[in-house]
């Protein structure tokens, strides 16, 4: 009998692929069971102890020296700060979702701390904050996955053994105890992942068992575990594919069963639907709108939110609409560089008029009022709103300059549709290329066609259209530091599009506004806010800059690595290493796997796809195995083929594919190399089904040979690198050499033997053991230059070098100043600003008096010139024909220039006067 037949006539009573049909496997391997039949209780009972046993092991290997390092690390840093903010309430953009920062808060209040201490760095000893708290209760989750696996194996149908080898090479494998002892959202993550696949797996039991509502509740746990996992970290979501993919497999196999109707194979799958499909994404929506409400207070980046977001904050104020005469403030929608400013600097190139940029600081030289293009206005003329499609002129309050624009290149953008825009002229220069044309803009971001639609401040988007067809835009462009300051570049552009040429009033003032009350605006809905937040979470590396970040994140001039190299398969397939935190003394945290685990998964990969191929291609030929390879039937080519073992080896095997493949689509300021655990923990239950499943018909003792031989190795290797996990060890230069870790040994102090050698091959002189490192500080990697032997003093210097860089920028930069490119230059005062339009206007009157000092000079010297010609001019006597001339008479075309026209000349400007 061909085993397609065989496997058939195992599940001939049901096509559910996560059903055990048991006396009917125990016929099909004949020379061993996947388990005993024995009582219920006594079952039970063994399962148990086992995982008592096991969890207690795996309890003590991650709560051990947890109070180690004494300082935050790198990993921790944005937890920390997360905490803070929610102990103030003060709204913040997270680059992840934001469940593990409620928990953690949680955790934080629960032991007393209310946000008393800011750790700026990471090296910075913590005084007051709970972190080792959080990392205790992280142990605790990373312990959890112990049981979990057990269960998850076991409720799958296979033996004590195979759950026992899956949990015990989990409490093993090196890189899941390290990501358990930190306090970061990785190990949340895996926990409901983990949880969600084990209570789907109890679900389908308990649905062999006729325990419906057991099973009803395994599947809402289920649902509410996977919608945690996507609300703990976005690789969170990469668990919902995993169990899709086995929906599809189930209802493919019930659909190719007759048996089974179409009509109750529908209401199972819009319950599954319901089950896995909404109810993780209600939870998601849920949690996130309780994040919004525990931070409704303005916050740190406020800098970076849209104006409607930051004004629907607690502590914002509205403003009124906008009038003729109004001055406001433009801030730029597409971008985080802030708002129109202008200032005294010049253009150094082009037409070197007064600069026009972005910036992200309250200052009043973001103020421009608003006029017509045809006259200013005045306190005397009524209120008149601008509306849509009019033409306008912006002047900058503090100069009294127009906002301009003309033919010449931009400073830093070449591109021939950009235009240099600028400050320019004064108030009595008329010039068109001051004009521009308001458009607003619908929801769409489509220009509206109602000339009736007035201009409003926070909610209505716009466009300044030139008089010569370009558009206003800015795009992330910056001036260099220091004489730039990081300043956007802003310029007029032709063909622009909405996402880099819409603009918002931020803030508007009237005069005659003054005291009434802000036109009400539509409150900002809770799904426009969750839509901006995800927006700028999605692009958190772009949008949050932290002021006190670490430097460049070199590793010196000793081997450079690339971000490029740094990918999920290189993770999983190679020897990798991911540094938390090192001393140069030697000693340090890496998270790397246990290269026993990893190949151990790799080989159960290869050992399955080949004889699921080549009992594929036997079945295809309708051949029989030669006798000369019967020897593949006791090493699991019977079983692998399997129904039972092909649903928990497909189950385990989609996992890692899906998470290795969808990785890369993760942003990247979210992945890292603990992303890859995930892997790892569905490919210890990998191995521990086809270690079983190729083992099965082997006697009892190979089996128990096999079970305990494979876990003493995994037992030795982790205590070979176990340092790694717990950094309390010190390890030297040759022994990370000799490990074939992927990790910069040069950082790693040499052997006291080796340093002899050393000192003796190169002669003894004073640089011989000296060596360059880069730390890094704000913003830079400095080098460091050390004495090889004397490390401790190192790091003791490398402490205070840390601190004083952080300490000096943490004073400079708090609040909102911190979390932005941008730092605020002096700002000028309003006595300041009407000094400098004072300045201005005097000019213009310079100018206009020095031009009408000319004219009447001009005028003079004709009138002198007229009445010389004259003078000189001989009579004109008649002539034979009696033509009569006049003597003395005007020359016809030439100007005649009257004493009245010098006088109107030199009359007071009825403008000028007024000024």
């Amino acid at each position: 009998m061909s085993f397609s037949v065989r496997s058939r006539k195992v599940c001939e009573k049901t096509s559910d692929p996560f059903v055990i049909n048991e006396k009917k496997l125990e016929d099909v391997n004949r020379k061993g069971v996947a388990y005993k039949e024995e009582p219920a209780w006594l079952s039970l009972l063994h399962d148990q102890l086992r995982i008592a046993l096991l969890t207690s092991i795996s309890l003590y290997l991650r709560v051990m020296k947890l109070g180690f390092p004494s300082y935050v690390t790198e990993l921790e840093l944005e937890t920390t700060r997360q905490v803070n903010w929610y102990m103030a309430g003060k709204f913040f953009i997270g680059n992840s979702p934001p469940l593990f920062g409620i928990i953690c808060s949680g955790i934080s209040r629960i032991v007393g701390y209310y946000g008393t201490e800011e750790l700026n760095y990471s090296g910075q000893p913590f005084v007051d904050f709970p972190l080792v708290a959080l990392r205790r209760f992280s142990a605790l989750l990373g312990t959890s996955l112990v049981p979990i696996i057990y269960i998850t194996v076991r409720s799958l149908g296979h033996s004590r053994s195979a759950a026992t080898l899956a949990a015990s090479l989990l409490i093993f494998e090196n890189g899941l105890v390290t990501q358990s002892r930190y306090a970061t959202p990785e190990i949340y993550t895996l926990f409901f992942g983990a949880l969600a696949t084990c209570c789907w797996t109890l679900m389908h039991k308990r649905n062999q068992e006729s325990h419906m509502i057991k099973s009803s509740i395994y599947q809402i746990v289920t649902g509410i575990s996977l919608g945690c996992a996507l609300s703990c970290k976005w690789t969170g979501g990469l668990s919902l594919p995993i169990i899709w993919s086995s929906i599809v497999l189930e209802t493919w196999n019930k659909c190719c069963d007759k048996r089974n109707k179409m009509k109750s194979i529908a209401n199972r799958l819009f319950t599954y639907f319901l089950v896995v499909g909404v109810l993780p994404v209600m939870v998601y929506y849920y949690i996130f709108r309780f994040h919004l409400s525990l931070i409704p207070l303005a916050g740190d980046h406020d800098l970076s939110l849209s104006s409607h977001l930051r004004y629907s904050l607690t502590g914002n104020e509205l403003e009124p609409n906008i009038a003729y005469g109004s001055q406001i403030v433009i801030k730029h929608d597409g971008t985080t560089g802030g708002y129109l400013h202008s200032h005294k600097k010049h253009f150094t190139g082009g037409s070197k008029q007064q600069e026009v940029t972005l910036y992200p600081h309250v200052d009043i030289n973001n103020i421009w009022t608003v006029y017509k293009t045809n006259e200013l206005w005045n306190a005397s003329q009524p209120i008149q709103f601008v509306k849509n499609n009019e033409m306008i002129r912006l002047e900058h309050f503090a100069s009294s300059r127009k906002l301009h624009s003309h033919d010449h290149q931009p400073q830093l953008t070449s591109k021939k549709e950009h235009s240099e825009v600028t400050a320019y002229g004064d108030k009595f220069i008329e010039d068109s290329h001051d004009y521009w044309t308001l458009k607003l803009l619908t929801d769409e971001n489509t220009p509206s066609k109602d000339e009736n639609l007035t201009w409003k401040p926070l909610t209505q988007k716009f466009r300044l259209q030139h008089v010569r067809g370009c558009v206003l835009i800015s795009h992330t462009a910056y001036y260099a530091p220091p004489e730039g300051h990081n300043h956007q570049e802003v310029t007029c552009m032709a063909g622009a599009g909405t996402h880099i040429s819409g603009w918002i009033a931020e803030s508007s003032y009237h005069t005659q506004l003054e005291g009434m009350v802000p036109v009400s605006y539509t409150p900002m809905s809770l799904w426009n806010k969750i839509k901006e937040s995800h927006n700028l979470m999605y692009r958190y590396s772009e949008v949050i800059y932290n002021r006190l970040r670490t430097g460049s994140g070199g590793d010196g001039t000793t081997n450079p690595r690339s971000n490029s190299d740094e990918t999920p398969t290189k993770w999983f397939f190679k020897r990798a290493g991911l540094r938390i935190w090192y001393e140069l003394s030697g000693f340090s945290t890496h998270l790397v796997l246990n290269p026993i685990v990893q190949r151990l998964t790799m080989i159960s990969m290869t050992t399955y796809l080949s004889l699921l191929g080549l009992n594929a291609f036997l079945a295809q030929r309708q051949i029989k195995l030669p006798r000369y390879l019967s020897w593949l039937n006791a090493a699991g080519l019977s079983n692998i083929g399997n129904e039972f073992y092909t649903r928990s080896i497909s189950l385990f095997f989609s996992a890692i594919v899906i998470n290795l493949g969808c990785l890369r689509f993760i942003p990247n300021h979210t992945l890292s190399m603990s992303d890859i655990l995930s892997s790892m923990y569905y490919g210890i239950g990998l191995v521990s089904v086809v270690t079983e499943a190729c083992t099965s018909r082997l006697p009892a003792l190979w089996r128990r040979v096999i079970l305990y031989g494979t876990i003493s190795l995994c037992l030795f290797k982790f205590s070979q690198i176990s340092h790694l996990a717990y950094g309390g060890n010190l390890w030297y230069r040759s022994q990370c050499e000799k490990s074939g870790i992927d990790i910069d040994c040069i950082r790693f102090p040499p052997h006291p033997t080796e340093l002899a050698e050393m000192i003796e091959n190169s002669g003894q002189t004073s640089d011989s053991t000296q060596l360059t490192i880069y730390v890094d500080v704000v913003g830079d990697s400095q080098p460091f230059r050390y004495t090889q032997g004397e490390e401790a003093e190192a790091d003791k210097h490398i402490a205070i070098l840390k601190q004083s860089s952080f300490k000096k920028e943490a004073q400079a930069a708090k609040g909102m100043l911190r979390y932005h490119r941008v730092l605020p230059t002096p700002g000028i005062t309003p006595e300041d600003a009407a000094k400098w339009s004072r300045s201005v206007l005097d000019g213009a009157v310079n100018r206009l008096n020095f031009e009408k000092e000319r004219a009447i000079a001009a005028a003079k010297e004709l009138k002198e010139a007229r009445e010389k010609e004259e003078a000189e001019k001989p009579k004109k006597k008649k002539n034979k024909k009696n033509k009569k001339v006049v003597d003395g008479g005007p020359i016809m075309g030439d100007p005649v220039i009257e004493d009245s026209v010098i006088e109107d000349l030199t009359m007071e400007d009825p403008i000028m006067g007024e000024v």
